[in-house]
């Protein structure tokens, strides 16, 4: 009986530890992070209940209480928190963490040796010693992320020996407390807790700028490991493998922001020399608000210098774009994202590269762009992006600094020395969308700045952004919405013509559309057909977009009803009693080369069999191919109406003309 409970326990313990693992394995993708958030926190609840149940509690309403309010308490911060925020919080979370481990060693150890092997009391010290130091490290921490205290780096006098002295008499303490008699005990503990907490302060003050997201993610692992400590001292093996699980994350972690600045850890936290102080430089750097409001109030943009950034934008056949933690201040990520979807619309290829330590916590610049809805294959890291710059007609960069300065790889001497860079620097055009032109947190002036295939546009990112959006649109007359100029009078007139005849009628959405944030003016071109007395269809090709069910969130969102809404399968066989398609955006699912010709990338693919309607009107944006790199034998029908311009204009110019019937 008691091996069958042994080994319940056993198989429980086990299956919540592979729920945890599974939340780590769910990371992998960015468009899953967010299952794998909530399968962490599932698999912790459970534990949580599980040790509970086991264990059972002289105080339940005590614990619901605890619960309740903790519960409370994070709900309301995570609705209050900010993206600029995270950083800080994520801090702080870990010395939450680092506090939780040494009070549970602490409540051990008071109750006695006795009832402890020295194993275990030599994790609870451990675990005593390294929740307080993770404790104060991710407090101090938390107030430089935050600006509330200084984020340059703090050297105090002989930092080093001080630092290596005061972790000499923790370790002394620890000793001592193994072998001293328990009377005395209560004082060593309280010693090692508040020399701890101080090696936390000194540990921490000396690191900023660049090298935070370095100790985010080595406080990660601290955390974990006092987590890990406290399992052993109560020696229970879901707290163990949990907190082993995150002290190995961010220690992998921690090697891979180490690897991106091409220093090692111990030389992050314990330099060869002291840095120099540059109070110039950190006295100018304001707290997060008077940032943003320094940015709002900013310099005014040269004339000039936006235009010709303009044009530079117009011209560009491939785009990059750097983001950096200035675009986080200005909070500038949904006006990058409308730039990216901009220039996809004018047929540009494009690109974000991240710098593994852009920004303030790893992963940082990542969270910011999926927030305003990145489309993830665009997202590249250093490495795989740092060849394609030499054939890039313009690199954008948002609020970056030194993740792009040319410094660290052609000066010595510097705190960035060595450190690899995105060599947005070799790129044929580089725009520069920055507060000021100032040295980025190390202090290394940008050399960057003065190259001559480089504009600045200094001032707020986020209303840099949207000028660039407006004179891109008031420049180039391919994507004004009621541009009728760059679509042929007489495709545009026959377009109307064939619709306002036509008694059956299907739309085909595809990735364009979306692009073109055109769903809306599409709904609003159906119900006018509709009020025509056309019946009206949707076509949705199972792989139209860039995810299962792309064109049914969008159109979902422009609040069609869903029973127009037709699969491929239901309604290829109608196309050919169809008067009129219209097609938006889409190329490849309409393609019938898929059908004609073998040895393409599309060849076999079923595709919407738009070709054998009796009339087609394409609204694209241009008569390119799709992304499988073949040409669509449907823009050469004698069938169809090509209205090549933007979509979202394209609905509207057939909208008016056919109101004005």
């Amino acid at each position: 009986m008691i091996e069958t409970y042994s080994s319940m326990n056993l198989f429980l313990d086990f299956c919540v530890i592979g729920i945890l693992i599974l939340g780590f394995w769910l990371f992998h993708w960015p468009h899953r992070a967010k299952y794998g958030n909530l399968t962490a926190a599932f698999a912790l609840t459970c534990a949580a209940g599980l040790v509970i149940y086991r264990n059972g509690t002289l105080y339940p309403g005590i614990v619901l209480l605890s619960l309740v309010i903790g519960s409370g308490a994070g709900y309301w911060v995570s609705r209050k928190i900010t993206m600029i925020q995270i950083p800080a919080m994520v801090a702080f979370q870990h010395g939450a963490g680092g506090v939780a481990a040494f009070c549970l060693s602490l409540a051990e150890l008071m109750r006695g040796s006795q009832h402890l092997g020295m194993t275990n009391e030599i994790s609870g010290l451990l675990g005593l010693a390294i929740g307080s130091l993770t404790f104060s490290g991710s407090m101090i921490a938390g107030g430089k992320l935050s600006n509330t205290l200084k984020p340059a780096p703090t050297i105090l006098p002989k930092h080093t020996v001080l630092l290596m002295a005061n972790l000499a008499a923790i370790i002394l303490l620890i000793i001592a407390a193994v072998f001293a008699p328990m009377g005395t005990r209560i004082f060593l503990y309280i010693s090692i807790i508040l020399l701890s907490i101080l090696f936390g302060v000194i540990f921490s003050i000396r690191i900023g700028g660049a090298d935070m997201p370095v100790v985010i993610s080595f406080l990660n692992a601290t955390a974990g490991l006092a987590a890990a400590l406290c399992g052993m001292i109560i020696e229970n093996k879901l707290l163990i493998s949990c907190g082993a699980t995150v002290a190995a994350s961010g220690s992998i972690l921690t090697h891979v922001m180490c690897t991106g600045m091409n220093r090692s850890l111990f030389r992050v936290f314990i330099p060869i020399e002291q840095p120099r102080r540059k109070p110039a430089v950190n006295q100018e750097q304001p707290k997060v608000a008077n940032l943003v409001e320094k940015q709002i109030q900013g310099q005014d943009i040269e004339k000039n210098d936006l235009q010709k950034a303009v044009e530079i934008a117009r011209n560009a056949d491939t785009v990059i774009i750097v983001p950096g933690y200035g675009m986080a201040v200005a909070q500038a990520q949904f006006e990058v994202i409308d730039f990216s979807n901009k220039m996809q619309a004018m047929g540009k290829t494009v690109k974000f590269a991240i710098h593994p330590v852009a920004g303030r916590m790893p992963g940082h610049m990542n969270v910011l762009l999926a927030e305003a809805g990145v489309d993830y294959d665009l997202l590249e890291e250093m490495d795989a992006i740092n060849p394609e710059f030499k054939d890039t007609d313009l690199c954008l960069v948002i609020g970056a600094c030194d993740v792009v300065n040319p410094a660290a790889i052609e000066t010595d001497g510097s705190p960035i020395s060595g450190m690899p860079i995105l060599l947005a620097h070799e790129s044929k055009h580089v725009v520069c969308c920055n507060l000021d032109d100032k040295p980025g947190y190390s202090g290394v002036k940008n050399s960057l700045y003065e190259n001559d295939n480089t504009v600045m546009l200094l001032g707020n990112a986020k209303e840099t952004i949207q000028q660039l959006l407006e004179n891109l649109s008031e420049a180039s007359p391919a994507n004004e919405e009621s541009s009728s100029q760059d679509v042929s009078k007489d495709l545009l007139n026959s377009a109307i013509t064939t619709l306002s005849s036509a008694k059956k009628v299907i739309i085909i959405p595809g990735y364009g559309m979306a692009l073109a944030q055109a769903q809306f003016k599409v709904i609003a071109l159906a119900n006018l057909l509709e009020s025509m007395g056309a019946q009206v269809k949707f076509a949705i090709h199972p792989v139209a977009g860039r995810m299962p069910g792309h064109m049914n969130v969008l159109l979902a969102e422009a609040e069609v009803d869903y029973e127009k809404l037709y699969e491929m399968d239901e309604i290829n066989s109608e196309f050919s009693q169809t008067d009129a398609v219209l097609v938006f955006g889409a190329c490849d699912v309409v393609n019938p080369s898929a059908m004609e010709t073998e040895g393409t990338p599309i060849s076999g693919m079923p595709i919407l069999l738009a070709q054998d309607a009796k009339k087609i009107i394409v609204c694209n944006f241009d008569a390119k191919p799709g992304y499988s790199g073949v040409n669509n034998s449907l823009y050469e029908n004698q069938k169809t109406i090509l209205l090549l311009n933007d979509a979202a204009a394209t609905a509207k110019d057939l909208i008016n003309g056919l109101k004005g019937m």
